[in-house]
């Protein structure tokens, strides 16, 4: 049990530091884009492996690692790359999908309702 709650507190500071250098808020962003607009979910998993894969390749993280040591030595293992954007694009699909929702909901309570009698 301790352990699953080391694993979220270095989960939840991987993602801290993936969105201090914004490239976790693009990803956010555009998994939150395809739920607004109904991207299949099979989309998810393959911009989390991009974005996990593109990060631990070309981004140089070294910046702001003295931060949060135990996080920055976890990003350098790809797999936990992976792991970190894998949260980030789903919570960022399950937003963009409750906002699609929200939005339809709100616009046809807006909608003038009509007696036909």
């Amino acid at each position: 049990m301790v352990k699953f709650f080391r694993l979220l507190g270095l989960l939840s500071q991987s993602i801290f530091l993936q969105f201090v250098h914004l490239v976790g808020l693009v990803a956010f962003l555009v998994a939150a884009a395809f739920g607004y607009f109904r991207v299949p979910s099979w989309t998810v998993p393959i911009l989390a492996v991009v974005c996990g894969v593109v990060v631990d390749k070309y981004v140089d993280v070294t910046d702001v690692t003295g931060l949060l040591e135990k996080a920055s030595k976890a990003n350098e293992r790809g797999g936990f790359l992976i792991l970190v954007y894998a949260v980030i694009t789903v919570v960022g699909y399950i937003v963009g999908a409750y906002s699609r929702h929200h939005h339809e909901k709100s616009k046809a309570s807006a909608a003038p309702k009509l007696n036909n009698k």
